[in-house]
């Protein structure tokens, strides 16, 4: 059985650490307040100047407060938020980045969110219209091909949630198996389940990024006409990405530590032999 060395576990433990802390601040960072507060999020949607009637065929002569829409929304793994945002978004340093969003309320936290645009716009006018009004999904018009895309968006906002989730726990038995490697554990044991953690959390930052990065071109490349626009989180792609990559370097270094930092074997006494 091949064990580790003490300095190779400790290098291990923290790369790993640090690959689970960033994951987790990208996942519980999209949970309701926390959006507006750290500017985690998954997709920002700005309904400042909004066309009505292009979303809402009979919505020509009312106006958006009317019809109970916020001025902006920030939607993550567990629901979204409405609010205003700020007129400019400030960044805290090359990376970091403050979109100045203001809550006023948020959606009840759930795991089992999934992001769907048109229940979206139903519910936020059945909600908060003031006019007394009531909509179906019938009535609602996205951008280019978004209302082919919801069924999409519902599966893989499940899948990110999931696969985050995977990727955090796997990693932490990891190191727990890190830990114990010198009594009981095999380091090919620590290297499967930080293995499967990277990939789970491949999955999850790549799904994120790519389903939402395609409905936030859908919304720009028709804000002329929609008047909505669309933004991603940089840091919660700076989170998850990042995560990610440590993730990969704790492989790395639990292979390095396998072949180059290995506590040798006891030496073998023989008995001598009158």
């Amino acid at each position: 059985m091949v064990c580790c060395s003490f300095f190779g576990t400790i290098i291990v433990v923290i790369s790993a650490l640090c690959s689970v802390a960033l994951l987790i601040a990208a996942n519980v960072g999209t949970i309701g307040e926390q959006m507006s507060k750290s500017s985690i999020f998954l997709l920002e949607l700005n309904f400042v100047n909004v066309d009505l009637s292009s979303i809402y065929s009979e919505a020509s002569s009312y106006t958006a407060s009317e019809l109970g829409f916020s001025d902006a929304y920030i939607f993550g793994m567990y629901g979204y938020c409405r609010g205003t945002q700020g007129t400019s978004t400030t960044s805290v340093d090359k990376i970091w980045e403050d979109i100045n969003f203001s809550s006023s309320s948020c959606t009840n936290s759930s795991i089992t969110y999934e992001f769907n645009p048109v229940s979206f716009v139903v519910n936020e006018i059945n909600d908060y219209n003031t006019l007394g009004i009531s909509i179906t999904s019938d009535d609602i018009s996205l951008p280019g091909n978004l209302g082919n895309y919801i069924k999409t968006a519902e599966h893989i906002s499940q899948v990110i949630y999931i696969c985050s989730i995977i990727a955090i726990c796997l990693s932490v038995v990891a190191i727990l198996c890190e830990i114990l490697c010198w009594c009981m554990f095999s380091m090919a044991v620590v290297e499967f389940f930080q293995t499967l953690s990277f990939f789970a959390a491949i999955i999850s930052s790549a799904c994120a990024t790519g389903a939402f990065k395609y409905i936030e071109t859908e919304f720009n490349k028709y804000e002329s006409t929609f008047g909505i626009s669309a933004k991603l989180s940089k840091n919660f792609l700076v989170l998850t990405w990042v995560g990610t990559g440590i993730s990969l370097l704790t492989i790395l270094l639990i292979m390095f530590t396998r072949c180059c930092m290995r506590s040798p074997a006891p030496p073998v006494i023989y008995d001598r032999v009158l």
